[in-house]
């Protein structure tokens, strides 16, 4: 066996580039759940493209992650991922349920394609002190 066996049975590693500071709006390009390798903890991510920006550190066109997981507690995480779904759907957050979340991040991808406005500020953990951004979503009709 050479050094590169096995290459054509894996995809290309890419680095994620988060969503910093600024107002965007972008196009849902894929929406993915799972479980991270290590800790086994739910993930849900939205992978977005540029239409523009004021940010000057992103570029049009360039593809932009917006994720939430469970840390210390799954009911932040669930309501992050209900308030998301619920405005990309344009429903009511009593209309998301478990199924519907399994189904968007899915394999048929029904959201792909919507516009949505995206302002995203930095906000400060008052316990720990630590610093995160906060994004406010808003679809575009």
């Amino acid at each position: 066996m050479g050094m590169f066996a096995g290459v054509s049975e894996v995809s290309v590693r890419t680095k994620n580039r988060y969503l910093e500071p600024g107002n965007y709006t972008v196009e849902i390009s894929a929406i993915k759940s799972g479980r991270q390798n290590q800790t086994e903890k739910p993930y849900f991510v939205a992978e977005l493209d540029i239409i523009e920006t004021d940010n000057e550190d992103f570029h049009v066109g360039e593809t932009v992650t917006w994720m939430t997981m469970v840390h210390s507690y799954k009911k932040y995480f669930l309501e992050d991922v209900k308030n998301f779904v619920s405005i990309v759907m344009g429903a009511d957050p009593e209309e998301v349920t478990e199924e519907v979340c399994e189904f968007v991040s899915g394999e048929d991808q029904p959201l792909v394609g919507k516009r949505l406005t995206v302002r995203t500020q930095l906000s400060t953990n008052q316990k720990s002190g630590k610093t995160f951004a906060e994004s406010d979503f808003r679809l575009v009709e």
